[in-house]
């Protein structure tokens, strides 16, 4: 084999083995609970932000032409 193909052989392989033993993959399961409570309180915030845009909560009524924003 040439140089270059074990070099190339050698960056294929880094780049494989990198996600792997990469940063995430070690995390205790204490860590993991902490990001997924983290993750759930982050979208139940976010979901009432979307209701609340969904129903246009917070706009005043416009039953009247004298509507004051």
């Amino acid at each position: 084999m040439s140089f270059a193909k074990k070099m190339l052989m050698l960056v294929l392989l880094v780049v494989l083995a990198v996600p792997v033993v990469g940063c995430g993959v070690g995390t205790t399961p204490e860590e993991n609970q902490r990001s997924f409570r983290r993750v759930a309180d982050y979208d139940a915030r976010m979901l009432v932000d979307d209701v609340q845009i969904f129903l246009q909560i917070d706009r005043p009524v416009r039953n009247s032409r004298w509507v004051i924003d």
